[in-house]
């Protein structure tokens, strides 16, 4: 099953998930210690059931830890553009958790987002100009169990209960805080320049905006194609994407203990300590 053949799925790849094990063991071997610690915190952490903040900062944090396990396998077997592409999502969780985090207001506007989702969806489906795109069986289906307007007034009366202030504008419509204003909320130095700087790199592939195509097509100096790249040699298995999802689930920790006085400050300071050792060493931290 030759790599030309089979790409990914075939048995060659196993020569270049090899080759990264015998580059990067002692990082890949870090990364396991703190999702085994990560894994041990949610199991410490109580909430209490009318505690709606926390509740909200532990369904958020066990989000990420699947987003975070996720890109290690990803990496690990050699898919690191789409790794690196999940750390975009891994950086709006940590973000949402350290929002959250701020105050119970704050956890109920986070909150909140579902529910006007919702609503654009509903809208969405009922809309008369969409109707090509969805037809009355589609609708009535849709709006089987309950009614547009049951669905709807159902909907708002969540948000108003949610009693958060200024959430409707003056035509009485729903507003949706976005990712930038939470970041902007949240306060923090570092927070705010990985947003304006890796987030808006990481979003080229999630996206596959233009620019993304420098992976995939090499050039000459007469600004003619050389070469289409396909498969493992596409792929940017620089070790970015596995310290800065450390560096993102550290982030996270450090506003989680805030909250639950979980995990211990000396605990979190270790991992940090040592992300910072292997960081420098591979040239993550400049």
């Amino acid at each position: 099953m030759p790599i030309n053949e089979y790409g990914f799925l075939g048995k060659g790849i196993k020569q270049y998930e090899d080759n990264l094990l015998a580059k990067y063991n002692e990082v890949f071997d870090f990364y396991e210690e703190f999702n085994h610690f990560l894994h041990k915190i949610k199991s410490k952490i109580g909430v209490k059931n009318d505690d709606f903040q926390g509740a909200i900062i532990i369904r958020i944090f066990n989000k990420s830890l699947t987003t975070f396990q996720a890109i290690y396998k990803l990496f690990r077997h050699h898919f690191c553009n789409n790794a690196e592409n999940l750390c975009r999502i891994l950086f709006e969780e940590m973000v949402n958790v350290c929002y959250c985090v701020l105050g119970l207001d704050e956890a109920k506007r986070f909150y909140s987002l579902e529910i006007i989702n919702a609503l654009k969806t509903i809208n969405t489906v009922n809309d008369p100009e969409n109707k090509e795109y969805f037809t009355k069986s589609y609708k009535e289906k849709y709006f089987k169990k309950k009614s547009y307007s049951e669905m709807k007034k159902d909907l708002i009366n969540i948000l108003r209960n949610l009693e958060i202030k200024n959430i409707f504008d003056k035509n009485n419509k729903p507003i949706a805080i976005s990712l930038e204003e939470r970041v902007n909320k949240i306060g923090s130095r570092a927070i705010r320049q990985h947003y304006l700087l890796f987030y808006r790199i990481a979003s080229v592939g999630i996206h596959s905006l233009p620019d993304l195509s420098g992976r995939y097509l090499v050039y000459n100096k007469k600004g003619l194609l050389k070469k289409v790249l396909w498969g493992p040699e596409s792929e940017d298995c620089d070790m970015r994407s596995i310290f800065v999802s450390i560096h993102f689930m550290i982030m996270s920790l450090k506003y989680i203990h805030k909250y639950f006085r979980h995990p211990k400050k000396e605990d979190i300071s270790k991992f940090w300590g040592k992300t910072q050792e292997l960081g420098y060493k591979y040239k993550y931290f400049i």
